[in-house]
């Protein structure tokens, strides 16, 4: 009995913490919360999309379309997503055509953060991971592919 009192007061001594989970908050936590908005998109390697003699890696620059893509973070760990898509195709050559999608895209999940890592779980459980700039106030999702794919999305905040 006597070691039976003995953990129970070392329990409720030791045992709990007054912080909800013992470690500290993520500072970054509430500077990710609010609304961000597409500002790039990147592509490799750098093309003269609208024909004026000049690449670049940013097709937003470019598009003769609208391309529109708004992450909202909330205070709660849910998340939406509202926008519409850019649709590559491969000519020949290394030539390719870009055009905005008309079809709207709508999605959410739950969110977290760890260091600088922005996590976004939809409602599948699949997961796309942002590197969060607090100085640039910019979150960036590294795809990483060559054309016909995108290189990177960067949204900034509102």
């Amino acid at each position: 009995m006597k070691k039976f009192l003995i953990l129970l007061i070392s329990i409720s001594l030791f045992g709990c913490s007054d912080d909800d989970g013992g470690s500290t908050t993520n500072p970054n936590r509430d500077l990710v919360v609010g609304t961000w908005n597409l500002s790039e998109l990147t592509i490799s390697p750098a093309q003269d999309i609208n024909q004026d003699g000049s690449t670049t890696t940013n097709v937003l620059s470019e598009i003769d379309c609208t391309i529109t893509g708004r992450i909202t973070i909330n205070q709660n760990n849910t998340w939406t997503f509202s926008g519409n898509d850019l649709i590559v195709t491969t000519i020949t050559g290394g030539l390719f055509i870009f055009q905005c999608s008309e079809n709207s895209r709508n999605e959410g999940g739950n969110w977290d953060i760890e260091g600088n890592v922005l996590r976004l779980a939809d409602g599948t459980g699949a997961i796309t991971l942002f590197s969060f700039s607090s100085t640039q106030e910019t979150l960036t999702n590294i795809i990483g592919e060559n054309l016909p794919g995108l290189q990177a999305e960067i949204y900034s905040k509102q």
